[in-house]
């Protein structure tokens, strides 16, 4: 067996354009191959935390997707969960990844193998196909003698290899054959058919018409019969062949098609990405365990009163309660591991279970003796005991834990290695940011004139960030659709199951181990933050309601409130693909989804004007919400070295008359306008013409996004109430 190649491209590429199992070909369009997971990547070292919340995200990617395509609208029959998912992530008849049979890979090189193995030869059109790439060279030396034209002697000996293959929704993908499977009702199994049902021959021409693939068909090179191209995917027919049978099943869910390699496709890589973060002393009250700590926490950042109990307040209350034995021993408890934490050799699970049983003790506690106490008012305790349900990139209370921590290791400034200061107030200019030449009193101006129009763009804080940890992976893969269901015209209105397939695994270190692309960089970005009062009247002028709260509550915890009440509704909840929210004119005006709205689409439009400033394509541009304080990041995505490129546009178009012709541009009515403007607003007021960007830089694929919630002229599309939307550039100006 011959070892597979190995070719080195950039790790972007590796992790996306050739991982593993996408079809591809070589510069100049020859030579069509297939690339495979490899074992000799180097290993990628990250953090505890960083690699346990990759493992939460593909667990929770498996479930919403096996939930999302085992539903299969209007089919006659139950979808199986082996045809939603990878029978290696199921079970029990339940979706569990083990994270352990993961393997975290640097992406810096594919193996890859010859595919499709089919051929036609340019003259006569005969087809021939070798099984194996390590038995090609031998069985190309026989397709001269099937030569129809007088066998090997008179053989044009002109063979093309084919650009089409057979894909299937199930992840399957084949070379084009007059092969042919059927179901034998009978024998209750798959039988294959090579010959030919006219005169038994088993040899044929390619005939390729102009058109679509679709018309493409064999015939048989002896009795000149046409035979369809139609093959059935094996594992498909082999689950649903029974149902067959029973006429709850029809053959649409079971025919391959026929797909460039060069196609879309024929190949979506799976993946996500995260911030990376080196505390986790806020991340950890995500943990079940830390609930009652998560509950004061929230409360307390978004000004909910709270009784605050101390340890003195605790030991009296239970002694007075007659537990003072449960007091001592949760004191020997945190005593012993104050001791565990400073040995040598101690592991990351004897220190969990210590910190567990800790934790256990302090929610007995929080739901008994000290409930009375009400450390957190019953809305936030109710949403952060909710939170299991919530999906994980649209999870509020996520959002504000993962703010705090970036406020700690970022906003508050510090310096880099080299001197430059890790965050930057885009008004008021550090060295590496300042335009050449300018005097004092020009850099005054230029400050003045950038508040303005921050100020006119209703933004209460902008700050560019250095040093910025990204985390992108891809795992898995899927074909004909990158979502969890497909419709083909012959299936009706059914919903086809879309299966959602690991990587195969590679050996390592004498184990088989499901690779994980994984690359880890530091790049730039702009932290943007909008002002809450302004936010407050954006809503109000559009009769957007929100929880009522005390007023010394901050907006950010209505909407936290708000999103665990739109959780209980299957019309309004967030799924991880949003399916709710891409029906028109559907939901009434709720609080969340429509600030939601407004941050993603002012994300993009900053996206959109560094694009065309800086000269990187809008595919290498990131984002990251913080919902419930108003927030946003924007950041360079990128595994080469950060060049600089968002602080040298800074700079650039840095101008004492304007400020910074990047936000003067974000002001102008013209940058918010559309190719498509009657058709667009009509349809929700987004579209490639003007706020959608790639979907793998976007982080809803580019779902609740609408410029109507800037500037007026319309509404998103899920909106149902009559009437446009007032913008929120407009209560900025002053011009409700």
């Amino acid at each position: 067996m011959a070892k597979a190649p190995v070719m080195q491209r950039s790790r972007g590429q590796i992790a996306t354009a050739y991982a593993p199992h996408s079809l591809f070909t070589f510069e100049g369009g020859r030579g069509a191959c297939m690339a495979l997971p490899t074992g000799h990547n180097m290993r990628q070292v990250l953090s505890n935390v960083t690699a346990h919340t990759i493992g939460e995200q593909i667990q929770e990617y498996f479930s919403t997707w096996a939930d999302r395509a085992t539903k299969g609208d209007n089919l006659s029959h139950d979808v199986p969960l082996e045809l939603a998912v990878d029978k290696r992530v199921i079970v029990d008849g339940a979706v569990r990844v083990a994270i352990g049979e993961f393997e975290f890979q640097i992406p810096d090189r594919a193996e890859y193998k010859p595919f499709p193995l089919a051929f036609v030869c340019g003259r006569c059109g005969l087809y021939r196909n070798s099984r194996d790439a390590n038995t090609l060279q031998r069985d190309a030396e026989r397709f001269r003698s099937a030569c129809p034209d007088g066998g090997a002697r008179n053989c044009a000996d002109d063979w093309e290899q084919l650009d089409v293959v057979l894909a299937h929704w199930s992840g399957a993908v084949e070379p084009i054959t007059p092969e042919y499977r059927h179901w034998h009702s009978g024998r209750q199994e798959i039988q294959s058919i090579n010959n030919c049902s006219n005169c038994g021959n088993d040899r044929f021409k390619l005939r390729r018409p102009p058109g679509p693939l679709g018309n493409w068909y064999f015939e048989c090179v002896s009795c000149q019969q046409p035979r369809q191209i139609l093959q059935r995917d094996r594992e498909t027919l082999k689950t649903l062949g029974p149902l067959i049978d029973a006429k709850l099943a029809i053959w649409a869910e079971v025919n391959m098609e026929p797909v460039s390699y060069r196609a879309s496709a024929a190949y979506y890589v799976h993946g996500d990405r995260l911030l990376v973060f080196q505390d986790d002393k806020y991340l950890a009250q995500l943990n079940d365990r830390q609930t009652a700590d998560l509950e004061r926490i929230i409360s307390t950042q978004y000004g909910y009163p709270i009784a605050s109990l101390d340890d003195t307040d605790r030991e009296r209350i239970l002694r007075e309660a007659g537990r003072s034995k449960e007091w001592e021993s949760y004191e020997q408890l945190r005593s012993l591991l104050r001791t565990v934490e400073m040995m040598p050799g101690v592991t990351a699970e004897m220190l969990e279970a210590q910190r567990g049983q800790i934790a256990k003790q302090d929610e007995e506690w929080a739901g008994s003796i000290f409930k009375s106490y009400a450390q957190a008012p019953e809305s936030i305790t109710a949403a952060c005991r909710g939170r299991r349900d919530y999906v994980r990139k649209h999870d509020p209370l996520r959002m504000a834990v993962e703010h705090l921590t970036l406020q700690e290791e970022k906003l508050r400034g510090g310096e880099m290695a080299d001197g430059k200061a890790v965050s930057v107030d885009v008004a008021i200019l550090d060295a590496f940011l300042r335009p050449d030449g300018l005097s004092e009193a020009d850099l005054r101006r230029q400050e003045t004139a950038s508040r303005q129009r921050l100020a006119g763009l209703g933004i209460a804080e902008m700050r560019l960030l250095r040093g910025i940890g990204i985390c992108e992976y891809s795992f898995a893969y899927s074909r004909t659709s990158a979502s969890p269901f497909v419709m083909r015209d012959k299936a009706g209105d059914a919903e086809m199951p879309v299966r959602l397939r690991l990587f195969d695994k590679v050996e390592v270190s004498d184990d088989s181990k499901h690779p994980i692309l994984c690359s880890v960089q530091q790049n730039e970005g702009f932290y943007v933050k909008l002002d809450e009062d302004l936010v407050r009247q954006w809503l109000d002028a559009n009769n957007i309601p929100l929880p009522p709260a005390a007023s010394s509550v901050r907006l950010g915890g209505q909407l936290i409130e708000n999103f665990h009440a739109l959780q209980s509704d299957r019309n309004t909840r967030f799924t991880r693909f949003l399916d709710e929210y891409r029906r028109e004119g559907a939901l009434p005006r709720q609080a969340y989804p429509y600030v939601y709205t407004l941050l993603h689409t002012m994300a993009h439009h900053l996206i959109d004007t560094c694009s065309s400033m800086s000269g990187l394509d809008l595919g290498s541009f990131g984002e990251h919400l913080f919902v419930p304080d108003l927030s946003f990041l924007v950041y360079r995505r990128g595994t080469t070295m950060d060049l600089g490129n968002l602080s040298s546009m800074w700079r650039d178009q840095g101008d004492p008359d304007v400020g910074n012709h990047v936000l003067e541009h974000m002001l102008n009515p013209s940058s918010l306008r559309c190719g498509s403007e009657s058709v667009c607003n009509h349809r929700g007021g987004a579209c490639p013409d003007c706020v959608l960007i790639p979907e793998n830089a976007c982080v809803t694929r580019n779902e609740l996004l609408s410029r109507s919630v800037l500037v007026g002229r319309g509404k998103p599309r899920f909106d149902s109430t009559q009437g446009h939307l007032v913008g929120y550039l407009d209560i900025a100006a002053g011009r409700p």
